[in-house]
């Protein structure tokens, strides 16, 4: 009894469908991990930070509010952020390194990342003053 072989290529289509839906999840799993907040910026100076050794990172740097940082975790961190609201260059993303913390006051309250100026004017106008942003740390 002879068998008969069937060419098909349906083995290598489900491969191919499970890979692009592997990948869809992955970037689904980006898009959801994105967190609201709001931005501003500052002027980066030589003085010291909370993270150590923050020579060398670059003129795309941020403070993070005392939730983000996380007693330093977030230190040389690497955060992607969107701006979202009025004020705001459509489409427009920076990523940032994370250089110190900011500690709130009555003359400075902290925004949730507060951006050098070099990233703030990446993504928004900067008579803006404040934006509203989503950031997600990439990995």
């Amino acid at each position: 009894m002879a068998t008969k072989v069937i060419n098909s290529p349906l083995p290598a289509t489900a491969a191919l469908l499970a890979a692009v839906s592997l990948i869809c999840i992955m970037l689904l799993a980006d898009v959801a991990a994105a967190e609201p907040g709001t931005a501003g910026f500052f002027v980066p100076r030589s003085a010291a930070t909370a993270c150590p050794g923050k020579k060398g990172l670059g003129k795309l740097v941020a403070a993070a509010d005392i939730r983000v940082f996380q007693r330093g975790k977030a230190c040389k961190q690497r955060f992607e952020v969107t701006c979202t609201g009025a004020g705001c260059k459509k489409g427009k993303k920076v990523v940032v390194q994370i250089v110190d913390t900011c500690t709130p006051s009555k003359k400075n309250p902290c925004q949730t990342l507060t951006l050098s100026k070099a990233a703030f004017n990446a993504i928004a106008n900067p008579n803006a003053g404040v934006v509203s942003v989503n950031f997600n740390q990439l990995k």
